[in-house]
């Protein structure tokens, strides 16, 4: 009895003991969790002390210590740390409160300039990220390494900054099996910077490392080159180099999501993405083999939803019958188009109920001298109401009636006489049936009392070849459509402008397939030459001067 005792008190101590240890091996490696009440915590952390010292140099130990200002989420340091350059000596991370140990399990090279950046997503444990990177350099010898590099990677449709894209430097003798020795990325205006970097040639690259290994995948990941091959590092100097351009066009084709019948005539198709316009696509349906295919006109798509697009069928789909539909056509504003969609659809017995209402106008603000203008209604036009109470102000003269105007299906489409008067503003009063009231849609016309010009100059300098290449030019909306596109030599005016704003891609089309290539690494060939200018103000009666130099 007195042994069963002993051996009793004996487990339920050594479960005690067992329990305590499990206790402290979960706290030790859970992150911690920062203490409720007070007020809302919305800054992120931020290193207040490392061990060694950021740009001290002669450090022998193999121990890095950093200390946060708050509890950090120890999960977010995993995907966003980073000791450069690849030294080839794995390293373990420990924890103690708020400060974070890296330990490496080899001595460090000798006179080396290391790098640890902790990336702006290091989080603390309300998720509030840091928001900028921090870096900690320092050096196993007695001088830190000062060599640097400042670029920027555009989009090379629109010029703008590109922001997360990641940028590489490689031995100059690229070997496809070796790592990087330096990563960095773009900010949100698509600015990249290489600090601390050693004093010699590299290769340099932008691609998305999908893996986080640093080692380019030639089947996963595609690369882009710069407009050099290798880059020069000097001791002390930072260095500007040209921006990379990359092509970031959207290739995705837009899907139907879902089709749905809001009466026996009416479809409602929902797409995966916003659309250009309703008027490429096309809308069939078929009863069966022995019965003749029709068709459902595309009426509009959706103003607030511009991935809907609303259809009419030409005859009633009957109650509990089936037709088989078919979709396609439609593209989204990259131009790309829908793959063919098939489905079945069950007919239904509601009647059409839609109000007639008034949903919009193309094009909207500005006339061409001989566009169309086209008034937009919910559902194909019956009413006479629609053309008879429509007015239009031509400067300050009234006309209650216009000749030149045909219904398609839920449009009405008006032309100009002959051309819409220069400098003269109209005003459409287009008749609504919901609210009977009309909508005022106002017009300036674009015509030579307004227009202004372009003039591109391209500078020769004294070091240029006296050979002078053919500039291929692309003119284009705010918007991003295209309006004028050509080649000249040296110089061009471009007239008959709107007054607006505009923007410009100029490039040098080298191997003459008509389009700008973005070059490859490897094997390495050079990107073409491009410019691209932004939001350049055309006023009325004036001429706007571009000047420019590929070098």
């Amino acid at each position: 009895m007195k042994h069963e005792k002993i051996t009793m008190k004996y487990l339920c101590g050594l479960t005690k003991i067992c329990l305590g240890l499990l206790l402290f091996s979960l706290l030790s490696c859970a992150t911690p969790i920062a203490p409720t009440g007070g007020p809302t915590d919305k800054e992120g952390p931020s290193i207040i002390r490392s061990v060694p010292q950021n740009l001290q140099t002669g450090i022998s130990s193999q121990r890095v210590e950093i200390e946060f200002s708050e509890y950090v989420n120890r999960n977010s340091i995993l995907s966003n740390l980073q000791i450069e350059p690849d030294i080839g000596i794995d390293y373990q991370l420990s924890w103690k409160k708020k400060t974070l140990f890296i330990d490496f399990e080899s001595p460090l090279p000798d006179s080396t300039t290391l790098l640890i950046t902790l990336g702006n997503k290091v989080s603390d444990t309300r998720n509030n990220a840091m928001g900028a990177s921090e870096v900690i350099a320092f050096s196993t010898g007695d001088q830190i390494d000062k060599g640097g590099l400042i670029g920027k990677v555009l989009n090379a449709e629109t010029g703008k900054g590109l922001e997360g894209k990641e940028v590489f430097l490689f031995p100059n003798t690229y070997d496809v099996q070796k790592k990087a020795l330096y990563r960095t990325e773009t900010d949100t205006g698509g600015t990249f910077r290489f600090n601390y970097v050693r004093e010699t040639e590299y290769s340099i690259v932008n691609f998305e490392d999908r893996n986080r290994n640093k080692i380019w995948d030639s089947s996963l990941e595609s690369a882009h080159a710069f407009n050099t091959r290798s880059v020069n590092v000097q001791n002390g100097v930072i260095d500007t180099l040209a921006s990379i351009h990359i092509m970031e066009a959207d290739t995705v084709r837009p899907e139907v999501l879902g089709v749905g019948l809001l009466s026996d005539t009416r479809l409602r198709i929902r797409f995966s993405e916003a659309l250009v316009n309703e008027f490429t696509g096309q809308i069939t349906l078929e009863a069966g083999f022995a019965e003749p295919e029709f068709s459902a006109i595309p009426l509009y798509i959706a103003p607030a939803d511009p991935s809907i697009v609303l259809a009419q069928s030409s005859r009633p789909l009957v109650q509990d019958s089936t037709y088989e539909l078919t979709i396609r056509g439609f593209e989204d504003f990259f131009g790309n188009t829908m793959e063919p969609f098939t489905q079945e659809l069950i007919g239904s017995g509601a009647a059409d109920t839609t109000i007639q209402r008034f949903i919009g106008v193309r094009p909207e603000g500005i006339l061409g001298m001989r566009d169309s203008v086209e008034l937009q209604y919910a559902a194909p036009i019956r009413n006479v109401a629609i053309i008879d109470s429509l007015l239009i102000v031509e400067g300050v003269v009234e006309r209650d009636s216009w000749s030149k105007n045909i219904v398609k299906s839920n449009r009405l489409v008006l032309y100009p006489d002959l051309e819409w008067s220069d400098g003269v503003d109209y005003q459409f009063l287009a008749w609504n049936p919901r609210t009977q009231r009309r909508v005022l849609v106002p017009f300036s016309v674009s015509g030579p009392s307004n227009w202004g010009a372009i003039e591109l100059v391209e500078m020769i300098g004294p070091s240029d070849s006296l050979f002078t290449e053919t500039v291929t030019y692309e003119l284009r909306t705010q918007e991003g459509r295209l309006l004028k596109q050509g080649q000249f030599v040296e110089r061009l005016q471009i007239d008959s402008l709107s007054a607006s704003t505009y923007n410009l891609r100029l490039y040098l089309d080298t191997n003459a397939n008509q389009r700008w290539d973005e070059g490859s690494w490897v094997p390495y060939n050079k990107p073409e030459s491009l410019i691209i200018r932004r939001s350049i103000i055309i006023q009325s009666g004036f001429s706007s001067t571009i000047r420019f130099n590929f070098n």
